[in-house]
């Protein structure tokens, strides 16, 4: 008979529970519907098993604009396959923009705070914008747009980093209709192109400069290579950063064609019209454009102001590049009425304490960040609870990876103050959500997450036969079971929804659920939750996720392609290890050999067309990459060996030897010096 799960420690319970925004859902819920809920499970439970009426419900609770209409009764279709997309209220006309601009009912109070990598924080030199100074940016980049002709459906792309602008290009595009997306400066040509390519956009920002790690580089000559390659080509105007004026049209320039006498007024979208893309980090081929839609508010809204308690009086700092969904997930406390600092910059300079810096100055309340840069404070020696005032801190949230058991040991016995609310969450590009959040009222047990979120009917199913094994303890596939209103509306240019299906809905031939492709276990005892890493190919070193097809797409391209015959890229994350580190398997075109010179000319190609965070820590010389009878790459089995798993190859590998070879390098710590092991 197998022992029961023991419970790890206990490392903090709130002093708040049974006072909190949740605990009032809770007891909202209790009256309205007859209910006897008594704790958060109760209340996740009720709203995955009433899910129309949680969502009727929570769209009215949250005040969303206008109110639901009698004749939407139905939050959704329940009678058709998840896998249809099922749109939610159907006929309902709401917009982003204008469900988050009067979030604060102070039009003096700060709405942003603009910080780039570099100032003085022991100085005022920073940008900060009221509400009424962020409706007229809004008011007047609308203006502009509509009168160069942006319409309602067309794409505005941004290739700016994370601040006031892209905050105010974001919700201005909203307000027209227009389709919102963000790529960070600081990505190299191949990946700007290979995105921008597939959505045509009709206008592009662009940032004069990327700042990051203490270095300022012009981007003039990369937007004009950029553009070289986009056709058509969209109007384009520069935001400035740091250097000069280029021969690119400036923003100022755009603004000049605002008539200052227009109103702010909103399209009039539906909850399901297109809103933002966000790009995936696919396995295979170019990124897969994902269309998120304007309900997204709905569980935007949900997480900030129910399972994480925010107000108008709390301060933001989440830390975010514009081309993670984290940014659209910042925005979603915006639209709470919170402060929000907005950094572009490294968070690694000048040290590891510069976002501790911003949590002490500006009094935050919630600091968003990753379990990497925790792991980098933690390395550098820093007690921040030593070193700066973080009395305001309320509640710490990571996400992008998972956080070690020791990692919250070393948050509550070294590190912060014991108040503050370690929270480390799960979700995605795909669901624009926390699939795994907050219990504001909950304990946290040590390397374990909380819950599951309000309406998100999360299993952990059984790998072969979909069957639920949640209570078992034993870990398996992460799905959902039942729509969802941030479901990405399709992806853009996917004829017949093709695309979007094989990504989460064919996982598994005999049921008809949504397959997040995440590993996850929950312990029996405690109600915690365990994530266990990717269940496919995508590799997350430091919480930068990012798809092995972009590294295909360069080294088996010109000019690697004449040495380099194959490759194949995948992550080792051992059970031992804090992060995953990512391995480049080359198989060399005789007489090639992998040369260190060859090795440092792969590495640059990758940083140059992509960005440093996207080059592989080992680069090696294999003799036959693993491939299905249908010569595609076997990726997860490989990554199972390195991580420390004996595999058993599958019947459809046509060289199952070669599986096992990679085991050779579960121990690997530092490149070898010749040209192959």
């Amino acid at each position: 008979m197998d022992e029961p799960a023991k419970a790890p420690a206990l490392l903090w319970t709130s002093s708040r529970a049974g006072k909190t925004p949740l605990d009032d859902y809770r007891r909202h819920v209790n009256r309205r519907y007859y209910q006897n809920l008594r704790t958060t499970r109760d209340l996740h439970r009720w709203s995955v098993e009433q899910p129309q009426h949680f969502w009727m419900d929570l769209y009215d609770y949250l005040g969303l604009k206008p109110r639901l209409p009698k004749h939407i009764t139905r939050a959704y279709d329940d009678t058709v396959p998840m896998s249809s997309n099922p749109p939610f209220f159907p006929g309902l006309r709401m917009n982003y923009a204008e469900n988050a601009l009067f979030a604060n009912p102070d039009p003096n109070a700060i709405a942003l705070i603009g910080i780039r990598e570099g100032m003085d924080l022991t100085k005022e030199d920073d940008e900060q914008v009221t509400w009424h100074e962020f409706r007229e940016k809004v008011r007047l980049t609308a203006s502009a747009l509509r009168r160069s002709g942006v319409k309602q459906g067309d794409r505005v792309a941004a290739l700016v980093a994370t601040s006031i602008w892209a905050m105010v290009l974001f919700h201005a595009s909203a307000a027209i209709g227009a389709i919102f997306t963000s790529i960070s400066p600081e990505l190299g040509l191949e990946g700007c192109v290979s995105r921008l390519q597939q959505v045509t956009p009709s206008m592009l920002f662009a940032d004069s400069d990327t700042v990051y790690k203490g270095k300022t580089l012009e981007t003039a000559a990369k937007v004009q290579q950029i553009l070289d390659r986009l056709k058509p080509q969209p109007q384009t105007y520069i935001v400035p950063v740091a250097s000069k004026p280029t021969a690119f049209p400036h923003i100022d320039d755009l603004l000049a064609k605002a008539d200052p006498s227009d109103p702010l007024v909103f399209a009039s979208t539906s909850f399901n019209d297109p809103l933002a893309i966000c790009y995936s980090s696919g396995t295979t081929g170019a990124p897969k454009c994902i269309v998120h839609r304007h309900g997204l508010i709905l569980n935007l809204k949900k997480i900030s102001a129910i399972h994480n308690s925010t107000t108008p009086a709390d301060v933001i700092l989440q830390y975010s590049s514009t081309s993670w969904v984290v940014f659209y997930v910042m925005c979603g406390y915006t639209a709470c009425g919170a402060k929000t600092i907005l950094y572009n910059g490294s968070p690694m300079y000048p040290d590891a304490k510069q976002l501790l810096r911003m949590v002490e100055k500006y009094r935050v309340t919630y600091f968003g960040t990753s379990p990497r840069y925790l792991l980098e404070v933690e390395m550098s020696k820093t007690v921040p609870k030593r070193e700066f005032d973080l009395a305001s801190l309320r509640i710490v949230y990571t996400t992008g990876a998972t956080l070690s058991p020791q990692q919250y040991h070393w948050f509550y016995s070294i590190a912060f103050p014991p108040h503050v609310h370690l929270c480390n969450t799960a979700g995605g590009t795909d669901t624009a959500t926390s699939l795994v959040a907050a219990d504001p009222c909950g304990p946290i047990h040590a390397g374990e997450m909380q819950i599951f979120g309000l309406g998100m009917d999360v299993d952990v199913a059984d790998p072969t036969t979909g069957e639920s094994i949640l209570a078992s303890g034993e870990a398996g596939e992460m799905i959902v079971r039942k729509p969802f209103p941030s479901m990405p509306c399709f992806f853009w240019g996917d004829e017949h929804d093709k695309k979007y299906k094989e990504s989460y809905f064919e996982r598994f031939p005999n049921i008809d659920v949504w397959a997040q492709h995440d590993w996850l276990s929950s312990n029996p005892t405690t109600g915690g939750l365990v994530m266990h890493g990717r269940s496919d190919g995508v590799l997350n070193p430091s919480g930068i996720r990012f798809g092995s097809g972009e590294i295909y797409a360069i080294v088996e391209a010109a000019p690697f392609n004449t040495r380099i015959s194959n490759s194949l890229c995948v992550g080792r994350r051992r059970p031992t290890d804090t992060d995953e580190e990512v391995f480049l398997f080359l198989v060399m075109s005789p007489p090639h050999q992998l040369t260190p010179q060859f090795r440092a000319a792969v590495k640059a190609g990758i940083r140059n067309a992509l960005s440093s965070r996207h080059v592989p820590k080992y680069v090696l010389q294999v003799p036959d990459i693993p491939v299905t009878i249908n010569g595609k790459k076997v990726e997860t089995a490989v990554k199972q060996v390195l991580g420390g798993k004996d595999v058993k190859p599958s019947n459809t590998v046509s060289n199952p030897e070669m599986i096992g070879y990679f085991s050779r390098f579960r121990e690997l710590e530092s490149e070898p010096r010749g040209a192959k092991l």
